[in-house]
């Protein structure tokens, strides 16, 4: 990720942020990331088997659906390739998890220093959400972690379900590993943006 207009007076960060493309949570391993990931519940129709189902949390508390119905009720859960504009220049893969979670890979950024960051969503009005997404980056790579990047963001799926658009704010913030989460120094930098995204359909 890109930061545009970015100034700060502290020599680490500024090594962080010429190095990142996007700030993003530690180093993928992939044995600990799901982004599609599926429950499996007893068919009511056919007690003989199992079926693949998902929970839909944002229509119903109860009732399964598969994939093509997040699509037709324009629903965030799903897989997506994004883009970033703004204050973020940024590009990459987004799974909305039917629990409310959210995963993020990050594009254009050296995975040694942090490609994959999380959130958590909500429904706030139909095929409305919100995001509160969490990256975390490293100065350099090999060296410490330095830089906790916070994301708020408003997004709207279109009603065909097979995309959507937003807008975000950010803040970054000087990080140490003895309080990784600490933003009760301010912020050093923040900005706004908008962003978009296509929906990433089964074969």
């Amino acid at each position: 990720m890109k930061f545009s207009k970015l100034h700060c007076n502290l020599p680490a960060i500024t090594a962080t942020l010429s190095l990142l493309a996007f700030g993003a949570a530690a180093q993928a391993n992939a044995g600990c990331i799901d982004v599609m990931k599926h429950t499996v519940t007893m068919s009511p129709s056919n007690h003989s088997g199992f079926v693949p189902a998902v929970y839909r949390a944002d229509v119903s508390d109860t009732a399964p659906a598969r994939n093509r119905d997040f699509r037709e009720n324009a629903s965030i859960v799903g897989l997506w390739e994004f883009k970033f504009s703004g204050f973020v220049q940024d590009f990459g893969t987004q799974a909305f998890h039917a629990g409310g979670t959210e995963t993020m890979f990050s594009g254009g950024v050296d995975p040694a220093t942090g490609d994959v960051c999380q959130g958590v969503w909500r429904k706030v009005g139909p095929s409305t959400y919100t995001l509160n997404h969490i990256a975390m980056a490293w100065t350099a790579p090999g060296a410490e972690y330095g830089v906790l990047i916070h994301f708020h963001m408003l997004i709207q799926v279109a009603p065909s379900g097979d995309s959507y658009s937003g807008t975000y704010r950010v803040s970054l913030y000087s990080a140490a590993p003895q309080e990784p989460f600490d933003e009760s120094v301010g912020a050093f930098a923040s900005g706004t943006g908008t962003l978009t995204a296509t929906r990433v359909k089964p074969d």
